[in-house]
C-alpha cells in the first residue's frame, strides 16, 4: 500500500513542471490518477494521418564567438500515431556538448512523510472545498456546454463531475484530444533527450527543489471559484471551436511548416488557467522562475560550447515576445525557417 501511495506521490513530482508551463496545473491530472476510462472514439472527427516526418527545420542562434545553439521547436498537441524520423538532431547531436531541455526537472525530496502529505493533499485539492459537482458550481450555460463535450467525447468518465473546475478543464481537454487523434504528450522532447543519452551528450537541465511543495498545493487549491471558472470556460470555448486548427498545427509540425505555423494562433486558454492558481508569492515565484530560467541556460550553453541543441514549445519561440524575439534584442543573431 505505502508503496502505491509513493508511486503516485512521484508521479506528481512531474506535474509540477507541467503546471509552471503554458497549460496550468490541470495538465498533472492526467498523470496523477489511475485507471479512469478511454475517451470515447468520434467518427466525425478526421483523425490525422501523417507518415515519417522530421518536424520543422531548427533555429540557428550565433553570438560573438564561434559557437551555436540550435532550437528545435515542438507543438502541443501532436498525433498520437506520428512516426518521428530523428535525422537531422542526431547529426546536431553529434556536433554537440550539450543539450537544453525546455523545462527544469522538479523534486520534492524523497523523504517518505513528504511523499505521502502531497499525495493526501493532491487527493484532496483535485474536489472543490465544498464537494460540490460541477453542476452545482457552474453557472448554467456554461454547465451546458461543458456536458456536451463530455457527452460527445468523455461519456463514460463518471469522474468528471466531481473534480474542481480547473482539473475538470484539463482531464476534459486530454479525452477530448484523444478522441480526435491527438496528443498532449511532449514525445518528441522525450525523443531527443533519449537520443542525446545513447549518444552521450551532457543534458544541462536545471534543477528546481520545491521546498514547500504541500504548502503550494495547498495555495493552489486556494484559487477562487471565479477564476477557475475562467479556466474552464476558456478551455470549453477552444474545444468547442479549435479541434480543426489544432489538427492543422500538428500536421503543420509534421510537415514542417513553419509559416503556417505562424499564422495558426489559437486562444490563450492556458493564460486563464495559470492566472487560477498563481494566487500566492510561492506559485508565482516557481512560474516566473520555470520560464527565465531555460533562455539563461541557452545563453550560457552559448557562452561555453561549441555546439548546444535545445528543445523549446513553439508557443513559446513565436511571436513578438517569443523566446527567439527576446535573443535577437539581446543581440544574437537568429536564422531559421
Amino acid at each position: 500500500m505505502h508503496a502505491r501511495r509513493n508511486g503516485r506521490a512521484t508521479r506528481l513530482i512531474g506535474c509540477y513542471g507541467a503546471l509552471l508551463g503554458l497549460i496550468g496545473v490541470a495538465h498533472c491530472t492526467a498523470r496523477a490518477q489511475e485507471g479512469r476510462p478511454t475517451a470515447a472514439s468520434d467518427s466525425s472527427i478526421q483523425e490525422i494521418v501523417v507518415g515519417a516526418h522530421t518536424g520543422p527545420r531548427m533555429w540557428k542562434v550565433t553570438g560573438g564567438a564561434d559557437h551555436v545553439v540550435w532550437i528545435f521547436g515542438t507543438v502541443t498537441p501532436l498525433p498520437k500515431r506520428m512516426v518521428w524520423q530523428s535525422t537531422s538532431v542526431q547529426a546536431v547531436l553529434k556536433e554537440s556538448q550539450e543539450v537544453v531541455p525546455g523545462w527544469p526537472s522538479f523534486g520534492i525530496g524523497w523523504n517518505p512523510f513528504t511523499l505521502m502529505r502531497v499525495y493526501f493533499e493532491w487527493r484532496r485539492v483535485q474536489r472543490s472545498p465544498d464537494h460540490e459537482n460541477l453542476s452545482q458550481t457552474l453557472p448554467p450555460p456554461l454547465y451546458a456546454r461543458f456536458e456536451a463535450l463530455k457527452a460527445k467525447y468523455a461519456p463514460r468518465d463518471r469522474h468528471l463531475e466531481e473534480l474542481r473546475p480547473m482539473i475538470a478543464a484539463e482531464r476534459l481537454r486530454e479525452e477530448t484530444l484523444e478522441a480526435s487523434g491527438l496528443t498532449i504528450h511532449n514525445d518528441v522532447q522525450e525523443g531527443v533527450l533519449s537520443l542525446a543519452r545513447r549518444a552521450g551528450v551532457k543534458i544541462h537541465q536545471d534543477k528546481v527543489k520545491v521546498e514547500d511543495p504541500v504548502n503550494v498545493l495547498k495555495d493552489m487549491g486556494e484559487a477562487s471559484r471565479s477564476n477557475e471558472i475562467g479556466c474552464l470556460e476558456a478551455v470549453v470555448s477552444r474545444l468547442e471551436t479549435d479541434l480543426a486548427p489544432m489538427q492543422a498545427r500538428a500536421r503543420a509540425w509534421a510537415l514542417g511548416d513553419v509559416e503556417t505555423l505562424r499564422k495558426l494562433a489559437h486562444p490563450d486558454e492556458a493564460g486563464a488557467c495559470i492566472t487560477a492558481v498563481s494566487t500566492s508569492d510561492r506559485v508565482k515565484n516557481l512560474i516566473e522562475r520555470s520560464l527565465n530560467d531555460w533562455l539563461m541556460s541557452v545563453q550560457d550553453s552559448l557562452a561555453r560550447n561549441r555546439s548546444t541543441l535545445a528543445v523549446q514549445t513553439m508557443d513559446r519561440l513565436l511571436g513578438d515576445n517569443g523566446a527567439l524575439a527576446m535573443l535577437r534584442k539581446k543581440g544574437y543573431t537568429v536564422e531559421g525557417p
